[in-house]
């Protein structure tokens, strides 16, 4: 096989990342990585597309000069509360002439699920194929093969504002980029943080960035409900500005380097001193007071995404909560959202990555390292087609195994 790249681009509200991998089939290896502060993106939708698609070129160039590859085409994540969801359901009759569920008759079924309306203004992104059921029997995730007359499909369907997924497209072709798929980006996260285990037990993937926060639920091997709220760690960085007195920058500064979601655990005797042009007078506060602003945002945070848990249409309890995104380094916040929620929890890095694999190593990087492993599969699946031969796709199809 010769050597294939993909590329990566997640525009965040705080930075802009491109990532660039060798594709073989038995791993992805990062040769190249590209970060800038994002500019023109607004709770992770393009509002001004200059400014972003200039973000976009500078990311491509730095990933461009680390890598040596010289790139042309991207797999872009796309944010945002404007994502949505809905449970579409359809149903076909059987046409093989031997009476057996075909691939073609699964591929119908999928259509006519996918062909209802997404709203005004709304576009559908992805349908994801929760369950099949062939003449009334049980559930199954593959019916191909099975015997009968009438094929019953249950999907979960992603849609996005027609005008932010345009936007993010024109600022990424203003950048001379062309767009090989694009992905929402919480799904994109689960691909590159989820393990095998959690995706069979049931799960829930909180990815709280700097200012949205995306819940994808996983039961029973399958999507059954994804949301994006419009709160981040850039909100605590706020409440900590009003709080303290201080600019945006100085406020975030010190919640990263001293900040707590848990007053009972800071240290009330610590004391940061506030200095700098952002700072209107020096002075000094404790750790504690830093606790008592931020963990309120926390704790709402926590509750939004305990109320999207339960709109979730669950067959029983999830496994436990898995948290990636910059902001759950906080220090305090899984355990806050484990005391709350009262389920357990893991913090997650993108795993199984070689090459520059610390460059994509933070929670933070899960979105880009699950675009990479997204177009590898893309890429896989192509030259399987080309080669005419039979298999599988990677270990995230069992989940996402007739995504379009």
């Amino acid at each position: 096989m010769s050597l294939r790249h993909v590329v990566a681009l997640d525009v965040g509200s705080q930075s802009v990342r491109c990532a660039v991998a060798e594709v073989v089939p038995d791993r992805i290896r990062i040769v190249g990585v590209g970060e800038v502060p994002a500019r023109g993106v607004v709770r992770g939708v393009v509002a001004d597309p200059a400014a972003a698609s200039q973000a976009i070129a500078e990311a491509v160039e730095g990933a461009e000069r680390g890598s040596g590859v010289e790139i042309d085409q991207v797999v872009v994540g796309l944010g945002g509360p404007h994502l949505g969801c809905a449970t579409r359901q359809a149903s076909v009759r059987v046409l093989a002439r031997d009476g057996r569920v075909g691939p073609g008759d699964v591929r119908r079924a999928l259509d006519q699920a996918r062909s209802g309306p997404a709203g005004e203004g709304r576009e559908a992104l992805h349908l994801v194929p929760r369950s099949y059921v062939v003449d009334g029997g049980e559930p199954v995730r593959d019916p191909v093969g099975a015997a009968g007359e009438r094929l019953d499909c249950v999907a979960h369907l992603v849609t996005a504002a027609t005008a932010a997924t345009s936007a993010l497209v024109d600022a990424v072709h203003a950048a001379g980029l062309a767009v090989e798929d694009v992905v929402a980006a919480g799904l994109a996260a689960a691909e590159g943080v989820l393990r095998d285990v959690e995706l069979e037990r049931g799960v829930a993937l909180v990815d709280c960035g700097a200012a949205t926060t995306t819940v994808v639920v996983l039961a029973g091997g399958a999507v059954v409900h994804t949301a994006v709220l419009p709160v981040g760690g850039r909100h605590v960085s706020q409440d900590l500005a009003v709080g303290l007195r201080c600019d945006p920058e100085q406020a975030e500064a010190v919640k990263c380097r001293h900040g707590s979601s848990n007053p009972l655990a800071a240290q009330g005797s610590e004391l940061i001193t506030l200095s700098g042009p952002g700072v209107l007078g020096a002075h000094e506060v404790s750790r504690r007071l830093l606790a008592e602003i931020i963990e309120p945002r926390v704790r709402e945070i926590t509750r939004l995404v305990g109320d999207e848990l339960g709109r979730a249409e669950l067959p029983g309890p999830l496994a436990r909560l898995v948290l990636t995104g910059g902001a759950v380094c906080l220090d305090g916040f899984p355990e806050t959202v484990h005391r709350l929620l009262e389920m357990p929890v893991r913090v997650a890095c993108p795993e199984g990555l070689a090459g520059l694999d610390g460059q994509l190593g933070h929670p933070r990087h899960a979105v880009a390292a699950g675009l990479l492993r997204w177009g590898s599969r893309q890429e896989l699946r192509r030259e399987r087609h080309n080669r005419r031969s039979p298999g599988g796709v990677g270990r995230m199809s069992r989940w996402l195994h007739d995504l379009f």
